[in-house]
């Protein structure tokens, strides 16, 4: 599709763009329906939209019972992720909010990889890590002490949100010879499956038809475009410019996300929450020699 490496450079660009402007999505959504109703929506429309992808690019999904039962895994740690950031998204800010759980996952899948062993951090490694953990701490306006802004504002949905998807990053980086799209698939088939039956009321369905464009823009705009769509191109970039390149756009993320804060909420932040964005950056160009096998980007 994007033969060129100077043309994929350029179209790489969309991705810190489109995963910011899901943020902007969630929180239009926020104002029509709850979180469990937007994550059953996103996971049924993105499970349905990888399915032509994977037929069109001829990627098989064939499946072992190993890696399916991972992918069960999987989906249960995507549904806290995506009811913890909607959940976020409903009750604070947009831009920082994406912003945080952007820079906080690699942290989390860091801390993770040296308690399982996976990794051994060198002192720059360590450096990194305080350096990331003072942003983020700056970034909550936690540099008091104050607990309370933890809590307040929706951060700490933010936080469990980042935990969730480093979980869910870890336990993906252990299946084997499964191309990203269908391990997408088939997590997004099950989540659907899981939170349909637990928690989704059926008489929501009928509101559907009541709903305004915006609203259907929004839903589609995160479940198709920021989750499938993105996700292939992403994976693409990977193959034809390289982990290195391709992880630097991703780190543009809290910077397109706090701009789009401001342009559609007139969100500001204060001087700390931009140091610390700063800081946290900073800190993810050293970690990011880490490599995981399968890791999916958070969208």
């Amino acid at each position: 599709m994007f033969q060129s490496e100077k043309s994929m450079t350029f179209i790489m660009l969309l991705v810190p763009l489109v995963w910011a402007l899901s943020g902007v999505s969630a929180k239009y959504l926020s104002f029509y329906i709850s979180e469990d109703e937007i994550v059953v929506y996103r996971f049924f429309l993105s499970a349905l939209s990888t399915l032509p992808l994977l037929l069109w690019m001829k990627i098989p999904m064939k499946i072992s019972p190993k890696n399916f039962v991972i992918c069960i895994l999987l989906a249960f740690f995507l549904i806290g992720n995506y009811r913890t950031y909607f959940m976020g998204m409903q009750r604070g800010a947009v831009g920082l909010g994406a912003a945080l759980v952007t820079v906080l996952i690699p942290i989390f899948v860091y801390v993770m990889m040296i308690f399982s062993k996976k990794s051994k951090p060198i002192l720059k490694d360590w450096l990194a890590l305080a350096m990331g953990v003072a942003g983020v701490a700056l970034m909550l306006d936690l540099e008091q002490l104050n607990l309370e802004r933890l809590v307040s504002g929706g951060n700490i949905y933010f936080v469990l949100a980042a935990l969730t998807y480093a979980m869910f990053t870890v336990a993906a980086s252990y299946m084997r010879s499964i191309h990203v799209l269908t391990i997408n698939f088939y997590v997004c088939l099950i989540g659907f499956l899981i939170d349909w039956n637990l928690s989704y009321d059926s008489n929501h369905l009928f509101t559907l038809g009541g709903m305004d464009y915006i609203f259907w823009i929004n839903i589609l705009f995160v479940s198709v475009i920021a989750g499938t769509a993105i996700t292939a191109v992403y994976y693409t970039g990977l193959r034809i410019i390289g982990s290195k390149k391709s992880s630097a756009f991703s780190i543009l993320t809290p910077f397109f996300a706090i701009a789009l804060g401001a342009i559609f909420f007139g969100e500001m932040i204060t001087i700390n929450n931009a140091i610390g964005i700063v800081m946290a950056v900073m800190a993810l160009f050293v970690l990011n020699d880490l490599k995981i096998k399968n890791m999916i980007p958070f969208r």
